[in-house]
């Protein structure tokens, strides 16, 4: 036994080890914002450099958690930069990789199989790509991550302790993003299924409950205004409630929509596992003549419908896109449309819809099929994870959707499936995964690229005294040093707090403006080609 019980964990260091390389080949330098994490970033500038919390724009996420956390690495940092921020993230990252291994060997998964279903986690596109930024995504999920495994732990052995840091958790989560609160409630039906009904069961369900409705309103009434941040957030959950109150048929059909999309995103994000769930998929006869024929030919009925809806996968999500990850919020491809960056053809992105679509066909059968094999730890804990994803995706899909919203539903349906996988025979069936991993880690590697390059280009306009009142440098770079709350949009101009754009940071030549400066990365998922981001200022 001794040195099976040593090749199996050597996969689990194999994973490490390929994880902190990956970190490595992409690189985490350079103190330049991404996405929307620029706006996270001014909290922690203000507490490191003045000791005050100061919030300068609006948005969704209550940050509280990401504030502290990102100010940890950056006082040990030596001082306020976006490096840091990242670094904090990609840590974040590495322990929720940690606590998701942790949770899988709690549902008694192998620790082969665990490892693969970690893998499988951590290089998704989704969740490696946010590793290197500082949006609230992947810092949310390790903290719901753990929240788990502690309340698995506290349902296992009815210890005080496992409940207490279930609580410490499920609040830190709630202070980084507001569907951390969804925890209560979902706990509450987990102990009132364990129960069997019964008034133990009912109390537990309504004291947790009123947890989450007494945190909700002390952040909300007492901890907010004592910050005087108040006026800083979004007020989705009001905006969820008058939608409902109001258009109820209009929210029906946009959670029929997006549960769609989200069904073929996770057959997407799990194709990785259905090598390790061949066998489980001819086990259920999804091969024979019928059930096959109804798959593929419902799948191609789907594909058309969308194709003559104008929705193409991956339906224009914020993190992956035609061939490549992360956002491009430049003016000249993003807001003017303009083909200056590299794209597969649309018919690639038709083939990858159907297979993904096909994927979810499989696995979806497969977990129906299989649900009765689990034992009655395994199923209640899923229940869990199956009403804590309803409520998100209520809460997450009518107000807005994007891919990186997925990733709660990505990691449940990642341990799902691995928990009804047998345990791995032959390694080859890891192929796919290398495939994802390598996508992910090319495709981050280029957008991280490119922003260098545009971070080269701003010290350029800096250098000749060109003020941002005259430039367009993207949405992150606008945003950060030129937000004002008084934005209006103005016809022929980006939406990002642009006064005037005499001046451009773009991707290639935009009509009526000159070529003043490139400088030049590569795109490694493209064979290392050559690319400039261009510096560009308006013709007479």
């Amino acid at each position: 036994m001794a040195p099976f019980y040593i090749t199996l964990h050597r996969g689990a260091l194999a994973l490490l080890l390929a994880w902190i390389a990956a970190a490595l080949a992409v690189g985490l330098g350079g103190d330049f914002p991404l996405n929307d994490d620029w706006q996270y970033a001014y909290p922690v500038k203000q507490w490191v450099e003045t000791g005050q919390l100061s919030i300068k724009a609006r948005f969704s996420p209550n940050i509280l958690t990401q504030v502290a956390w990102g100010a940890l690495f950056c006082k040990l940092g030596g001082g306020f930069s976006f490096e840091c921020l990242r670094w904090s993230t990609w840590a974040a990252a590495g322990l929720g990789g940690l606590g998701f291994f942790r949770l899988l060997r709690l549902l008694s998964v192998s620790v082969s199989m665990a490892t693969v279903g970690t893998a499988v986690l951590l290089f998704s596109p989704l969740y490696f790509h946010l590793s290197f930024s500082f949006m609230t995504d992947v810092p949310f999920l390790a903290l719901v991550i753990w929240a788990a495994w502690a309340g698995f732990r506290f349902q296992q052995s009815r210890q005080i302790r496992w409940l207490l840091l279930f609580v410490v958790l499920s609040l830190l989560a709630y202070l980084n993003r507001q569907p951390g609160i969804l925890l209560f409630p979902a706990m509450g039906g987990w102990y009132l299924l364990q129960q069997r009904g019964g008034i133990r069961g009912w109390v537990w369900a309504g004291l947790s409950v009123a947890v989450a409705a007494s945190a909700y309103l002390l952040l909300e009434n007492t901890v907010k205004p004592w910050l005087g941040i108040s006026e800083n957030y979004l007020p989705v959950s009001g905006q969820l409630l008058q939608q409902l109150r109001e258009a109820p048929g209009e929210v029906l059909a946009q959670l029929g929509r997006q549960s769609f999309k989200s069904w073929v995103y996770l057959g997407a994000f799990c194709l990785p596992l259905l090598p390790f769930l061949w066998s489980r998929v001819r086990a259920a006869g999804v091969f024979r003549l019928w059930p096959m024929t109804g798959i593929l030919v419902a799948n191609a009925g789907l594909l058309i419908a969308q194709h003559y809806a104008g929705h193409v996968f991956p339906y224009g999500g914020n993190i992956l896109y035609n061939w490549g990850l992360g956002p491009e919020l430049l003016g000249d491809v993003y807001t003017f449309q303009l083909r200056n960056t590299p794209q597969l053809p649309t018919w690639t992105m038709y083939t990858l819809g159907y297979i993904s679509q096909l994927s979810a066909s499989l696995l979806t059968w497969v977990g129906l099929s299989a649900w009765r094999e689990l034992n009655q730890k395994q199923q209640d804990f899923f229940l869990f994870l199956l009403l804590l994803n309803l409520a998100n995706f209520l809460a997450m899909s009518v107000t807005g959707f994007f891919d990186r919203y997925m990733l709660l539903s990505v990691a449940s349906a990642i341990l799902f499936l691995a928990t009804l996988a047998p345990k791995p025979q032959a390694w080859f069936k890891g192929a796919v995964l290398l495939i994802f991993a390598l996508f992910s880690m090319l495709a981050t590697h280029d957008y991280l690229a490119w922003n260098r390059a545009r971070a080269q280009a701003f010290e350029w306009l800096q250098r000749n005294d060109i003020r941002m009142q005259r430039v367009d440098a993207g949405y992150e770079y606008n945003g950060w040093h030129h937000y004002h709350p008084a934005r209006k949009g103005q016809p022929g101009k980006s939406w990002w707090w642009v006064d005037d754009d005499e001046w451009m940071i773009a991707f290639g030549p935009r009509p009526g403006y000159a070529m003043q400066a490139g400088f030049t990365y590569q795109r490694w998922l493209w064979g290392g080609r050559p690319d400039r981001v261009w510096v560009l200022r308006r013709e007479p």
